[in-house]
């Protein structure tokens, strides 16, 4: 029988050198996917009850993310602060295929929840 010198702390030292790295990046990964997961589950905890629909007006432009080397996955967009009819103020994201100019009235729908929350989304057209 083969017996190894080496201690049973030492190879756990060794595994923790050779795959720190790896253990790291997969607990981000796996915390990432369970934030993720709880927003979809909140979502539908808290579903859309009523919709309205609403004008809005541009008040400030701003290209997000602001540095490129971030736009993995959903890529550049901007965000609009949007000065709603009973004075509200509001951030809403677009594409930036389609962009809006400050001071222009733009349709919005607001979308109440259950819970009493609201969001809005832009209406295209």
């Amino acid at each position: 029988m083969n017996k190894s010198n080496v201690s049973l702390r030492n190879r756990l030292l060794i595994l923790q050198y050779e795959y720190g790295d790896a253990v790291i990046v997969s607990a981000v990964f796996c915390a990432f996917a369970l934030m993720r997961s709880a927003a979809v589950i909140r979502l539908e905890l808290d579903p859309v009850t009523g919709t309205q629909r609403v004008i809005g007006v541009v008040e400030y432009i701003r290209p997000a993310p602001v540095n490129p080397k971030f736009t993995v996955g959903r890529g550049l967009y901007y965000t609009y602060d949007v000065r709603l009819e009973d004075d509200t103020l509001i951030s809403i994201d677009d594409e930036v295929g389609t962009p809006h100019l400050v001071g222009s009235a733009i349709p919005i729908e607001r979308q109440h929840h259950k819970h009493g929350a609201d969001t809005y989304r832009l209406l295209n057209g």
